[in-house]
C-alpha cells in the first residue's frame, strides 16, 4: 500500500508541490494510515468496498489537496490495493 501511494503520480505531485499546504506529507501519511485501518488483514473482508475506496481516494485528494482527478487514477490505485489485499488474504503476497 505504501509503495502504491508513493508512486501514484497525482499524490506524489500534490505532496511535492505542497498543494495541501505545509502539511502535505502528513496528509499523505494520514491517507496511508486510513487505508491500513480498513485493510488491516485481520479479516478476510476489508472494512470497505472497492467502490468506497475509489470514492474515498478521490474525495480525499479533492478535499485535502484541491485536486480533481480527471484521469480516474483513483480507480487504478483502489483496484491495485484491493487486489493486493485479496491475494494476501489468500496467502499469496507475490503481487
Amino acid at each position: 500500500v505504501t509503495a502504491t501511494l508513493r508512486t501514484w503520480s497525482a499524490l506524489k505531485t500534490a505532496v511535492d508541490q505542497t498543494w495541501g499546504g505545509t502539511e502535505s506529507a502528513t496528509k499523505a501519511e494520514d491517507l496511508r494510515r486510513n487505508i491500513f485501518s480498513h485493510f488491516d488483514g485481520q479479516s478476510p473482508n476489508p472494512k470497505m468496498t472497492l467502490y468506497e475506496l475509489e470514492d474515498n481516494l478521490g474525495a480525499y485528494m479533492e478535499e485535502e489537496f484541491g485536486v480533481v482527478l480527471e484521469d480516474e487514477s483513483e480507480r487504478e490505485v483502489a483496484d491495485l490495493i484491493w487486489r493486493m489485499y485479496e491475494c494476501c488474504a489468500k496467502g499469496d503476497c507475490a503481487l
